[in-house]
């Protein structure tokens, strides 16, 4: 069996401003190495490999993404589905569900009770689920975060994830500063999400619409267990949003 590469030692040697950091860290090792032989020559090399060095590690950053990209995420249709839910009187948390041989990118289904029955597997181009058929009535829709994701993946260069690794990944979200911090745990029969750094989620139903940054993320998880991901409850703790949710894995 061959070892399991971390994911995020991926990302991040495969980013400028970390092989960058690496570097530095060499020439701050070389320097004092030189500065320790006390001749002249030496010592000039040694200050010199020190300056660059401090040089590389502290002012070279990662590059992110733009502020006002972000808030464009942020802005997004956001506003139009609290209306579409409110008009319709829906009640029930978001499940996320996967790519499938009927949708060619992740949706986000909204039922209209608090327990819903059953998902219905709906394509791309349907949105109302009437109950008919037996399955739950509610509306599906993009995740609102799916457009930030993508950008987040071509930033990170990583196109496979699984649960087991996904963690790693979603600090990618730290990384270009749209977060703060994001830890996914395990936890008996269910597993729990925190995410830090979405002042928005403070004023929103987050179990129901998760803002477009935590939606992301989510979408993220679902991407890597290619399955639904219930949210069954949400609370904040502080300046944390914390998701729980169920995966049938």
């Amino acid at each position: 069996m061959k070892p399991r590469r971390s994911f995020l030692s991926s990302i991040s040697l495969q980013q400028p401003h970390v092989r960058a950091k690496l570097l530095g860290i060499v020439l701050v090792c070389i320097g004092i190495v030189f500065l320790l032989r006390l001749d002249e020559l030496s010592l000039k090399i040694g200050f010199a490999s020190v300056l660059i060095g401090l040089f590389m590690v502290f002012m070279i950053t990662e590059k992110t993404l733009p502020r006002q990209i972000s808030q464009a995420q942020l802005d997004g249709h956001l506003q139009t589905l609290k209306n579409i839910t409110k008009e319709l009187n829906l009640q029930g948390n978001a499940v996320f569900l996967p790519q499938s041989s009927l949708r060619s990118q992740e949706r986000m289904f909204i039922p209209l009770t608090e327990k819903p029955t059953s998902i219905p597997d709906m394509d791309d181009t349907q949105v109302f689920s009437n109950g008919l058929d037996g399955h739950s009535m509610g509306i599906s829709v993009p995740p609102t975060g799916l457009a930030l994701l993508d950008m987040v993946q071509q930033e990170s260069e990583v196109t496979e994830t699984t649960l087991d690794t996904v963690e790693e990944y979603l600090q990618s979200f730290v990384g270009l500063n749209l977060l703060k911090s994001v830890a996914l745990k395990h936890q008996g029969n269910h597993w729990s999400l925190e995410i830090e750094g979405t002042p928005r989620c403070q004023d929103n139903n987050c179990g129901q619409l998760p803002c477009p940054t935590c939606s992301a993320v989510l979408t993220a998880v679902t991407r890597a267990a290619q399955q639904p991901v219930w949210i069954t409850n949400t609370m904040h703790q502080g300046n944390k949003t914390v998701f729980t949710l169920d995966i049938k894995t």
